[in-house]
């Protein structure tokens, strides 16, 4: 057994719950999507590298996520009002 896993604090798994539902919340925002706001290419690629980098690195995918609310959705947002 890993030892890293074995000593999860609170603090940690609060953390990983919160990059969790951070990239869900994105995953599910680029799905609705209509594709005349985002190319289904820049779908796939944005939910691929949030959820695998969620995967392999936990925090890495809530930042890359967080990029992602920060650039892309904020301006299709703006073109849509």
């Amino acid at each position: 057994m890993n030892p890293a896993l074995a000593s999860l604090s609170l603090p940690t798994l609060l953390v990983y719950a919160a990059s969790l539902v951070l990239v869900t919340w994105v995953v599910v925002d680029v799905v609705r999507r209509p594709s005349s706001e985002l190319s289904s290419t820049n779908e796939a690629v944005w939910i691929i590298v949030s959820v695998v980098g969620w995967l392999l690195f936990g925090v890495v995918g809530a930042f890359i996520s967080a990029i992602y609310l920060i650039g892309p959705r904020r301006r299709t947002n703006a073109q849509r009002w």
